[in-house]
């Protein structure tokens, strides 16, 4: 089994997959106010090609060996995901014509409050946390998940291992 390293993202590393926000730690870039309150606007945008509304949920994953098994991505939609009470190790691989490529995978340690958003058709997964099971805030147009998601079981040859 193939293994790949999990680095630290930043915004450079991760622009080939889309955009990230640190909302649990934002600079004053952002900021209307100040101390006591501080509004932090428009961090992240993430472009909906749906009409439908967008829809915000949760993932909760289990500590569990960091093994990528699956993959999927989403033709028309970005996804949102940001870690809500551990690290979380995310993988990703470049948009294509709809065949997976477990060759091209990188894994990234994004910290607790990091918005990640993914550009539509990205291949992605279910993240990983890194000390304890955690929670993920998913934000996805309303039935993304029913009509517009391509999951693929990858062969176990094509499995990859993720180290820290």
């Amino acid at each position: 089994m193939k293994t790949i390293h999990a680095e630290p993202i930043t915004a450079e590393n991760w622009a080939p997959y889309g955009y990230l926000a640190n909302i649990a730690n934002p600079d004053g870039a952002y900021a209307l106010g100040g101390e006591p309150v501080a509004f932090h606007r428009d961090m992240a945008l993430a472009p909906m090609a749906s009409a439908a509304p967008a829809a915000f949920g949760s993932l909760k994953v289990g500590k569990r060996p960091m093994v990528i098994e699956d993959v999927e991505y989403h033709s028309f939609t970005v996804e949102v995901m940001m870690p809500m009470d551990d690290d979380m190790v995310i993988y990703a691989g470049p948009a294509n014509s709809g065949t997976p490529e477990p060759e091209k995978l990188k894994a990234f340690v994004v910290p607790a409050g990091m918005l990640v958003v993914f550009r539509a058709g990205v291949w992605h997964g279910a993240p990983y946390p890194v000390d304890c099971d955690g929670t993920v805030l998913i934000c996805l147009p309303e039935r993304t998940y029913l009509n517009d998601t391509k999951k693929v079981l990858l062969e176990p040859a094509d499995r990859i291992a993720v180290e820290i």
